[in-house]
């Protein structure tokens, strides 16, 4: 079977087909449109992550949000918002053949890295190699055999076995490196160097990063002519969500992406030119370590999904904005097309006859209230970011709830950067996490469940499957998926996944998570909204923030540059 994609200007891709749609890249509609301007800088909200530490490296735990899709790019735009639809970033079009082992892909011939140097195949090849020869740098899992130029602007890269279902992160996540830079660099020290200088192919070089406060400044020779519409690309970093909302709802922000309680009144209200776009990308979990601890046991996870009165803490938290997961963590209505008819009306179990059945059938036993089982009490350890004050309330009322129940959590608060590290090497007995954000359910159930991601516990890994979950039956699913792009032949092998999701709960699904991204309509225009979706309009999302960097601008029109 042979499968090739020519992406421009925009394509809607469909099993074995292909649809162009006539779009103007660069000039991509969307936002409000009003006077005023901005002058030449977009300032963005990071988040509450504290200081930034000047580290570009893409292998690190937690590059700077810039890293990615601002500064290194990957081949493809595969859109998070739409699922099936491709656009050309770095690469123009691609071919599968031999059943999904051998990859061709056509690249450029006119993008440079930001040193000047031109951007070709043979960087195309070194990268897949280098992720080839190192596990560290193979950060998607992907099985790669062999990469090389054919040409100057061909590639070829085999593959072990199948990959249609790492397409998404073969095309869409990878990015592009500069083999005249990293192949200077030994191979061990990738991972860990401080690359505060990045050389990419993305239209912002780094200015400055001080403190909370990080500028990009546009390149005057990106390879999308016109783009990016702005001269300066601020980042600001907080402490924590009040101070994120002060900031945005006093018009200081003109893209945020941090959770406002009340929206309603403490945003919009404020200003008719304030937007809110929402577009659910993911699913929040209490994502257990199924490898160690407590949460190793499925009939502890079960235990705990049962005591949760999720619809309690949508309404309280979220104003009835987060619907109630299924049990098979299924992102719907996004994968719809995937789903296993007989698991159509499931419902996660709830009730504490279902904690009593599932503790009872570990071996715990209730005394003064409280499970225990070798004389010790049932306790697990939830960790989540301090600043982000919507899931402080969610872990809190877990707690409540839990303890209702008869077991014990304990909400551990911590910085993001400790969360995250811990989170990469898998150090934890349960996070309050959330996961999705790709167009593709393969890549979706790869992130949460894909056995050949994680390395060994107290080894760092950035892309899922923190829990270190293993279960041969869902990674003979995904290969199976992988070996074809007919649907027909893959919905078995997703309806196999469905089934030992909700069999074996290896994450806790609570509710699909918001994804509130505010715009200042005063002084931005050209972001993606309900009506025009051309990307995710997410300021952290990877990559997709990148492409929509490039393509938001002052509403009055002019550049700044």
């Amino acid at each position: 079977m042979i499968s090739t994609t020519t992406a421009g200007p925009r394509r809607a891709l469909a099993a074995g087909a292909a649809l162009t749609l006539t779009v103007t890249l660069a000039a991509c509609g969307g936002g409000k449109n009003n006077n005023g301007g901005s002058g030449g800088v977009l300032t963005v909200a990071t988040g509450s992550t504290g200081n930034f530490i000047r580290n570009f490296n893409p292998f690190a735990p937690q590059p700077l949000q810039a890293t990615n899709g601002m500064i290194y790019e990957p081949l493809f735009h595969l859109n998070a918002a739409k699922a099936g639809e491709i656009e050309p970033w770095l690469a123009t079009k691609y071919t599968w053949s031999d059943g999904g082992k051998t990859l061709r892909v056509t690249v450029r011939t006119n993008a440079t890295w930001n040193d000047g140097k031109p951007f070709t195949a043979e960087d195309v090849a070194w990268t897949f190699q280098m992720a080839k020869e190192s596990k560290a740098q193979n950060m998607y899992a992907l099985p790669i055999a062999s990469a090389n130029a054919e040409s100057k602007d061909t590639a070829l890269i085999k593959f072990s076995k199948s990959a249609y279902t790492k397409e998404y992160f073969i095309l869409g996540k990878m990015k592009m490196l500069p083999k005249h830079i990293w192949s200077k660099i030994p191979v061990k020290e990738r991972a860990t160097t401080l690359n505060t200088n990045p050389v990419g192919t993305g239209p912002w070089k780094v200015k400055s990063v001080k403190g909370t406060t990080m500028d990009l400044v546009a390149r005057d020779d990106y390879y999308f002519k016109g783009l990016p519409h702005f001269k300066t690309m601020r980042y600001r970093s907080f402490t924590g969500n009040s101070a994120v909302t002060a900031a945005v709802t006093s018009g200081q922000i003109d893209w945020g992406g941090g959770f406002i309680p009340d929206i309603k009144k403490n945003y919009l209200a404020k200003n008719k030119n304030f937007e809110l776009v929402n577009i659910p990308l993911a699913t929040t979990f209490f994502l257990p370590n199924a490898k160690q601890g407590p949460t190793a046991d499925v009939n502890v996870r079960k235990a705990i999904s049962a005591a949760l009165d999720r619809e309690f803490m949508n309404r309280s938290v979220y104003d009835g904005q987060a619907p109630v997961a299924n049990p098979m963590a299924l992102l719907l209505p996004n994968y719809e097309s995937v789903l296993d008819p007989s698991l159509k009306d499931a419902v996660i179990e709830t009730g504490q006859g279902k904690v009593d059945q599932y503790l009872t059938a570990s071996g715990y036993t209730k005394s003064g209230g409280s499970w225990e089982k070798d004389g010790k009490k049932l306790s697990v350890t939830v960790e989540l970011v301090s600043g982000w004050t919507d899931y402080v309330s969610v872990a809190q009322l877990a707690k409540q709830q839990l303890k209702k129940a008869g077991i014990e959590l304990v909400v551990k608060a911590e910085s993001y950067a400790q969360w995250s590290n811990n989170r990469a090497r898998g150090q934890f007995q349960m996070l309050l996490d959330n996961s999705g954000y790709t167009p593709d359910p393969r890549a979706y159930y790869a992130q949460l469940v894909d056995s050949t991601i994680p390395p060994k516990i107290g080894e760092s890994t950035n892309v899922g499957n923190f829990g270190r979950y293993s279960n041969p039956v869902m990674d003979k699913a995904l290969d199976e998926i992988a070996s074809t792009k007919d649907p027909a032949k893959q919905k078995p092998w997703y309806y196999k996944i469905q089934q030992e999701f909700v069999k074996d709960m290896p994450a806790i699904p609570l509710f699909y998570g918001q994804n509130e991204q505010e715009f200042n309509g005063n002084r931005v225009t050209g972001y993606p909204t309900e009506d025009n979706l051309y990307a995710a309009p997410s300021i952290w999302l990877d990559p997709d923030g990148g492409w929509v960097a490039a393509r938001i601008k002052p509403v009055n029109g002019k550049a700044g540059k």
